[in-house]
């Protein structure tokens, strides 16, 4: 039987990756009525991903897995952390005229995905075991 981390795990996974084509990830955030509808349409389709996995009907559980996926994803909330943090940034590795300028943009990708994951994982965990 699995666990209800595990369950928003693989939740996490196939809304967050399965089901969002690349047209999807990038049109989420761009400003405008076009961009939100994008990143409405995506957190709908996350929201009820992650109901099924986890067997959730309670409507607090759903409009808060709803509601915090949304500024996560629409404002690109993990960027701006690692900005706060001096963490990695890509557009300075993209910038950047270093020799192993690739692996430095692949290595930012990288940490980036991570802590978006952990920003979105970790609400999850918190609204399952707290609510």
């Amino acid at each position: 039987m699995l666990t209800i981390f595990e369950k928003i795990i693989l939740g996490h996974l196939v809304g967050d990756y399965l089901l969002q084509p690349k047209k999807m990830a990038i049109l989420k955030q761009t400003k405008g009525l076009n961009g939100l509808v994008w990143c409405l349409i995506h957190c709908l389709i996350y929201t009820l991903v992650i109901c099924l996995f986890t067997s959730t009907i309670e409507p607090i559980k759903v409009i808060l897995i709803f509601i915090s996926h949304f500024p996560i994803d629409r404002w690109s909330l993990a960027g701006k952390w690692l900005k706060l943090i001096k963490g990695r940034s890509f557009m300075e590795a993209y910038q950047s005229e270093e020799k192993l300028r690739e692996v430095d943009l692949a290595f930012s990708a990288i940490v980036y995905v991570i802590v978006d994951n952990a920003f979105h994982v970790l609400l999850m965990w918190a609204i399952f075991n707290y609510l």
